[in-house]
């Protein structure tokens, strides 16, 4: 009987922490999870990424200017070629035109 008060003490300290323990384990739970999303996020944004360095290497082709312009215009554009313009000649451009430009010039 005479540790029983030091007994009953140390049992309802070891009960807190226990609980104690739960719910930091709890709360580590959810930021573990909000991290995986986060991480699911980032993942999707790099392969977004490199799709968007794939469609740029194309986009600085002339070319895939015109397909592009084929997949979204519908209507036919005769002189096409004079609207695809270089850095060198981007100086000389009307206002209120659409215009594709070539990022390489020649």
């Amino acid at each position: 009987m005479k540790y029983a008060k030091h007994i009953v003490f140390f049992l309802l300290i070891n009960l807190i922490i226990v609980f104690l323990a739960i719910y930091l384990g709890n709360l580590t739970r959810k930021i573990e999870i909000n991290n995986n999303v986060i991480k699911l996020n980032i993942q999707k944004q790099k392969n977004q990424l490199k799709v968007n360095k794939i469609e740029h290497s194309f986009y600085n082709n002339p070319n895939y200017l015109k397909k592009l312009h084929d997949i979204y215009f519908t209507y036919e554009e005769e002189e096409l070629e004079n609207k695809i313009v270089n850095l060198s000649n981007i100086s000389i451009l009307k206002e209120n035109k659409i215009i594709l430009i070539n990022l390489k010039s020649k």
